[in-house]
C-alpha cells in the first residue's frame, strides 16, 4: 500500500468517524430533544384547555354568585318568610319585593329573567326582559344548567339560557327559591379562538346528554346533540381521566382532543386542535436542530449549544409567566392593603391570618395584634344571631362561598351592620386552606330599610299604627289568643263633633285635633294594647290578654272620659266625644273581620242613641 492509499484509507476512515460521530451525537441528543418538544407541544395545547375551563369556571361562578346575591336580601327574605307563614299575600308580597326584584337586576347586562319561586316550588315572582315569553311551570335547577327555552315570540326555535339558582333562608329556614336566566353570550370569549389555528371548543354536560357549541356561521350559541362530541364519534369511554385523545374530523383532518371538567358542576369542556398546528413547528425546529448537529460536529459540543435554542426559549417564556405572575401578585397586594373595605385572611379555623388597614379603622386595632385572633370576638352576638365556625364550613363546603349581614364593633364601642362576603381558599385536593372575607358598610342601607318599614306602618299625621298595621297585630292578637285559650277586646272609637271643627277652624285645625286626641289614647291604655287610626276620624284599640271580660270596661270608659276633656285647638278650646263599640274575643267573633264588624255595628248603635258612649257587641 503506497502512501497516497494510506492517506486515502484514512481521510475516508476520519471522514467516516467524522460522519458517524455526528449522527451519534445527532440520535443521543435529538431523541430526547424530540421526546421533550412533542410533551411541551401537547403541553402547550392542554393548557390552552385547561385555561378556557378555568374561565367557564369563572363565569358560571359569577353568574352562580349572582343568584345567590339576589336571593341573599334580608328585607326580601322576611317578606319571603311572612308569606311561607300566611302573615302576607301574594298581592302584598309581589307589591313589596318587584320594585327591589326590579333594582337588583337592573345591572345585570344578561339577565333573561328572574323567577322566584315559594318554599312549596310555587312561582310567585317573574320579572326580566324575556319574563312574558317564555314557558310557564319552567322548574327551578339546584345546579347551574344550560337548557333550550322556546320563546312565544320565537315558537319554532330553542333559545338555550343558563340557570343558576340559590335558596332564599331566613333564620337558617328555606322560605323560597330564586331562579336566574342568563343568556349565553358572555359564553362566546371561551368558544371564540381568534389568535389561535385549528381549534374547536364545545361544552358536553358530564352525563353526556347535551352539548353546546358556537355556530360559525350564526355566530349565536346553540345546544346540539350530543353524537357530535368526538369522544362518543370515537367510542372514548370516560375522556375525562384521559389527558388527551387523538380522532380524526369529517374532512379526514387529524386531531388531538383535550377533555377537562369544570370543576364544580356538571359540565367538561372539550377541545381539539389539529396535529398540524400543535407540531408544526415542533417538526420545523427537530430539523433545524438535526442540521445544525451535523453540520458542526466536526467542532464537537458546540452542535449541542446551538440545538438548545427551543429550550431556551421555552425558559424565556417560563420566565415571562413568572413576571406576571409576580405582576398580577403586586397588584392583588396593592388591592388588599388600598380598599376601603375591610378585607380578613384567615384559616380554616377563622383564626385571623392578616387583616388590611381598611379592618384595623374599624376595629382600632394595630395588624400585628391581630394575628391568630377568631373573628368570633370582633363580631356583635347581641345585635344579630351569627353561624357559627362549623356551620360556615358546612355552607363553604355545600355553596363555595356565603354572604350575610354581621354587626361588626368598632373602636368607641358600638357596632355597624356590614355585608359579609366569604369565599374559601382550597388546596390542590380541593380542602378549605384559607377564607377570605370582605366588609362592605350597609349601615345607610339598614337605616333606609328601618325608615321605609315604618313609614309603610304608621299614619304620617299621627304617628300611630296604620290599618295595614292594625290589622295584621290583630291577626297575631287572634293567634296568641288561640294558642293560650285567651280572649282580649277589639274597641272601635269614632269621634263625634269632628266634622264642625274641621269646616269652621280649618283641616289645619282638624289635623292639629287629631294629634292631640292620638297622644291622649296612647296615655290611656294599658302597655299590652296597641291603639292604630284606621282613618279620617276613626281609631281603634287592640287591648292584651283579659283576665275577665268586665276588664275591657274600664279601658273603653277611659277613652269616653279623656276624649270629653276639652282641647286646646289654634288658641281655642274645642269640646268633642266620641262614639265608643266593643267586641270580644272569642265571644263575638273568630276572625279579624268578624270582630271589626261587630264592633263596628256596636260604635253605630251609640251613634244612633245620642252618641258619646260605649256599646258592647
Amino acid at each position: 500500500m503506497d502512501i497516497f492509499e494510506q492517506k486515502r484509507r484514512i481521510t475516508t476512515i476520519a471522514i467516516v468517524a467524522v460522519v458517524m460521530t455526528g449522527v451519534t451525537i445527532a440520535a443521543i441528543v435529538a431523541i430526547p430533544l424530540i421526546n421533550t418538544l412533542h410533551n411541551n407541544a401537547v403541553e402547550s395545547a392542554a393548557s390552552v384547555a385547561r385555561a378556557k375551563a378555568r374561565n367557564l369556571h369563572t363565569l358560571f361562578d359569577q353568574h352562580q354568585d349572582l343568584a345567590r346575591q339576589t336571593a341573599s336580601r334580608s328585607e326580601l327574605a322576611a317578606a319571603m318568610a311572612d308569606y311561607a307563614q300566611g302573615k302576607m299575600s301574594l298581592t302584598a308580597l309581589k307589591t313589596f319585593s318587584e320594585p327591589r326584584l326590579s333594582d337588583a337586576i337592573a345591572p345585570l347586562d344578561n339577565l333573561a329573567a328572574l323567577i322566584r319561586y315559594d318554599r312549596e316550588g310555587h312561582e310567585v315572582i317573574r320579572l326580566g326582559p324575556l319574563a312574558g315569553v317564555l314557558p310557564e311551570n319552567i322548574q327551578p335547577s339546584i345546579r347551574l344548567d344550560i337548557r333550550n327555552f322556546p320563546l312565544a315570540e320565537t315558537p319554532d326555535a330553542d333559545t338555550p339560557l343558563m340557570l343558576a339558582s340559590s335558596p332564599i333562608t331566613r333564620n337558617e329556614r328555606v322560605v323560597g327559591r330564586d331562579l336566574l336566566l342568563f343568556s349565553l353570550t358572555p359564553l362566546k370569549g371561551v368558544f371564540l379562538n381568534e389568535n389561535e389555528t385549528g381549534i374547536g371548543v364545545c361544552l358536553m354536560k358530564r352525563d353526556m346528554s347535551r352539548r353546546v357549541a358556537l355556530n360559525e356561521t350564526t355566530g349565536k350559541m346553540e345546544i346540539t346533540p350530543p353524537e357530535l362530541c368526538l369522544a362518543m364519534r370515537e367510542g372514548v369511554d370516560k375522556p375525562e381521566e384521559l389527558e388527551h385523545f387523538h380522532a380524526r374530523l369529517d374532512d379526514g383532518t387529524d386531531v388531538l382532543s383535550f377533555v377537562n371538567r369544570v370543576d364544580g358542576y356538571d359540565w367538561q369542556l372539550h377541545m381539539h386542535q389539529t396535529v398540524d398546528a400543535i407540531f408544526g413547528g415542533v417538526e420545523r425546529q427537530i430539523m433545524l436542530s438535526a442540521a445544525a448537529i451535523l453540520a458542526l460536529s466536526a467542532v464537537g459540543g458546540l452542535g449541542v449549544w446551538l440545538s438548545i435554542g427551543p429550550v431556551t426559549t421555552a425558559l424565556v417564556r417560563q420566565t415571562a409567566e413568572i413576571a406576571r405572575s409576580t405582576e398580577e401578585l403586586r397588584l392583588a397586594h396593592q388591592v388588599f392593603v388600598h380598599t376601603h373595605e375591610a378585607m380578613i385572611v384567615a384559616n380554616a379555623d377563622l383564626q385571623i391570618i392578616r387583616a388590611n388597614p381598611a379592618f384595623t379603622e374599624i376595629t382600632g386595632i394595630d395588624l400585628k395584634d391581630l394575628e391568630n385572633r377568631s373573628i368570633s370576638e370582633f363580631l356583635d352576638a347581641g345585635r344579630r344571631k351569627h353561624p357559627l365556625p362549623e356551620q360556615l364550613k358546612q355552607r363553604l363546603i355545600a355553596e363555595n362561598a356565603w354572604q350575610g349581614e354581621v354587626w361588626l364593633k368598632t373602636l368607641n364601642g358600638q357596632s355597624r351592620p356590614y355585608l359579609l362576603t366569604m369565599s374559601p381558599v382550597r388546596n390542590e385536593r380541593g380542602q378549605i386552606q384559607q377564607l377570605v372575607l370582605a366588609f362592605s358598610d350597609i349601615s345607610e342601607r339598614i337605616r333606609a330599610e328601618a325608615q321605609m318599614l315604618r313609614q309603610a306602618n304608621h299614619d304620617p299625621l299621627t304617628g300611630l299604627p296604620n290599618r295595614m298595621a292594625l290589622n295584621l297585630h290583630l291577626k297575631q292578637a287572634i293567634e296568641q289568643a288561640r294558642r293560650d285559650h285567651g280572649q282580649f277586646a277589639v274597641i272601635y272609637l269614632d269621634l263625634d263633633r269632628f266634622k264642625p271643627v274641621n269646616d269652621t277652624l280649618g283641616h289645619q285645625a282638624g289635623d292639629e285635633l287629631l294629634q292631640h286626641v292620638a297622644r291622649r289614647l296612647e296615655h290611656c291604655i294599658r302597655r299590652e294594647d296597641i291603639v292604630g287610626r284606621r282613618g279620617g276620624d276613626e281609631f281603634l284599640i287592640v287591648s292584651g290578654p283579659l283576665d275577665r271580660p268586665e276588664d275591657v270596661e274600664l279601658i273603653a270608659e277611659k277613652t269616653v272620659i279623656v276624649l270629653n276633656q276639652p282641647f286646646r285647638v289654634q288658641g281655642q278650646d274645642v269640646q268633642i266625644g266620641v262614639s265608643v263599640g266593643v267586641a270580644l274575643f272569642p265571644d263575638d267573633g273568630q276572625t279579624a273581620e268578624e270582630l271589626l264588624n261587630r264592633a263596628d255595628m256596636a260604635m253605630y248603635q251609640v251613634k244612633g242613641s245620642g252618641r258619646n258612649n260605649v256599646a258592647y257587641a
